[in-house]
Formats: structure tokens, C-alpha cells, sequence
């Protein structure tokens, strides 16, 4: 079976931040106009610290356009929210601020007004590079198990595994934890130029073994991108200690 999605074993989680950071870095630097459209959580984080060094240390950041995977539905300024962590981790702390920021309003009384906002954004600004982290029960964004593949921007509910592993990032009571959210579907993530997938962890081996070695499958959601050429998986050798075949 002819694999079209690009595979990339690396070391560790540092080693996963950097192929990450060195992949944008180079949208950044090569696009007039460059539009970067990230995910949050544990996942990226590190990746997070070497862009806001990177741009501190002069990359030239202010003609980029930024966006987002994703955004909880909750109060704008919740510990949980992309909103929070993207001001927290990049935009609060770094020196240049980027040409536009596009996030998506988790407060939207009117969800299917938000999603036509944010689709028509999406359409006047083609993303060079989209940013992803793989969820336990290989969930992309907010589309968990059952999600079909052609779908688009929507209002997904959390499976309980996410709810959990929610909880576990930003340190909140399930009562505090959304249970919603407002992701992009599978047909806008794999509309971006390049989809870089990153994964990192022992807890993500299960999901790394369903998405390479599994059938291809809404069971598994990320398996949607096994045959997109324009993606890449960023694996580290935890994620990866459970494949059977070699890669490399």
C-alpha cells in the first residue's frame, strides 16, 4: 500500500518541536504573505517556545497571518481556551505582532453564523501551513471517532477521552471542563498547503499504530490523512514504540 502521507521519525519530544518550528520558520521565511494556522494544548508547546524565540530573535513575523484549528466553547478568557493560550504562549510575549489574528469566538451565541464567519476568513486567506496534534483515541482537532471525512467546520461534542486529557492539561474539575467545541472538519484542515501532524508520548502509541499500520477508517480519524500528499507526521520514538514495520 502506497503511502502518500510523509512519515518523520524523530528522537524525542525536543527533537519533534524542532522539525515543527523548522517547518514553519520556513513558510514564514519563503511566503510574502504568510498564513500559519496552529492547534494548542500539550502537543505544540514546545514548538510555541521556539517561535516566540525565533521571532524575538528576528524572524520577521509581521506580515504573517495567524489562525486557528479550533476553540472551545466556554468564556473567552477560561484557562482552557485557545484564545488563553495563544495569547499566553505567542502573542503576549513576543516582540513583532503578527499582520492578523483570526480566532474563533467560543462566546458565539449563533454557532452556525461563527462557522460561516470563520469559513469565509479561511477562504480569503489559504493557509500555507496547518498545525496538528493527534488526540489518544486519534481524534484531529475537535473530529473524534465516527466524524466523517468530508466533513467541515462544525460543532463537535468532546468524547470522554478528551474531556479527560482536558482536565489533565489545564488542571480543571470535569464541571469545569468544556465539553464543545468549534473545530475545523477534515475538508478545511487538508485544504492547507502542508498538514503537520505532531506526535509525541507513550499514551500516543496506540493512535500512532491505528493511523499507520490500521485500516483507514473514521474509527480513527487521523487515518483522513494518510492519503494526503501534502501531509506529514512528526513522530517521536515513544509515539512510534509500538509500529511493527520498519520505517526506516
Amino acid at each position: 500500500m502506497k503511502q502518500h502521507m510523509k512519515t518523520i521519525f524523530v528522537k524525542d519530544y525536543d527533537e519533534m518541536s524542532k522539525k515543527g518550528y523548522e517547518l514553519i520558520k520556513k513558510v514564514i521565511e519563503t511566503n510574502e504573505a504568510p498564513v500559519v494556522s496552529m492547534t494548542t494544548g500539550g502537543t505544540p508547546r514546545g514548538l510555541f517556545k521556539l517561535l516566540v524565540e525565533g521571532i524575538n530573535n528576528g524572524l520577521d513575523f509581521s506580515n504573517t497571518t495567524m489562525m486557528n484549528l479550533d476553540e472551545y466553547m466556554g468564556p473567552k478568557d477560561a484557562v482552557y481556551t485557545v484564545r488563553t493560550f495563544m495569547y499566553k504562549n505567542l502573542y503576549n510575549i513576543i516582540d513583532t505582532k503578527p499582520k492578523n489574528i483570526f480566532l474563533i469566538d467560543g462566546e458565539a451565541q449563533d454557532t452556525d453564523k461563527e462557522i460561516a464567519r470563520y469559513k469565509e476568513i479561511l477562504d480569503q486567506y489559504p493557509r500555507d501551513i496547518q498545525i496538528l496534534g493527534l488526540g489518544t483515541n486519534g481524534h484531529v482537532g475537535a473530529n473524534e471517532p465516527g466524524t466523517p471525512f468530508d466533513s467541515t467546520m462544525f460543532l463537535a461534542e468532546h468524547d470522554e477521552s478528551t474531556i479527560q486529557s482536558t482536565m489533565k492539561e489545564y488542571g480543571i474539575s470535569k464541571e469545569e471542563s468544556p465539553t464543545e467545541m468549534l473545530t475545523l472538519g477534515f475538508t478545511e484542515i487538508l485544504a492547507a498547503k502542508k498538514v503537520v501532524l505532531l506526535v509525541s508520548g507513550k499514551h500516543k502509541a496506540e493512535a500512532v499504530k491505528a493511523l499507520l499500520e490500521g485500516e483507514i477508517t473514521t474509527d480513527c480519524p487521523a487515518t483522513a490523512l494518510r492519503n494526503s500528499d501534502n501531509a506529514i507526521v512528526i513522530i517521536d520514538e515513544d509515539a512510534a514504540s509500538l509500529l511493527e514495520k520498519d520505517y526506516k
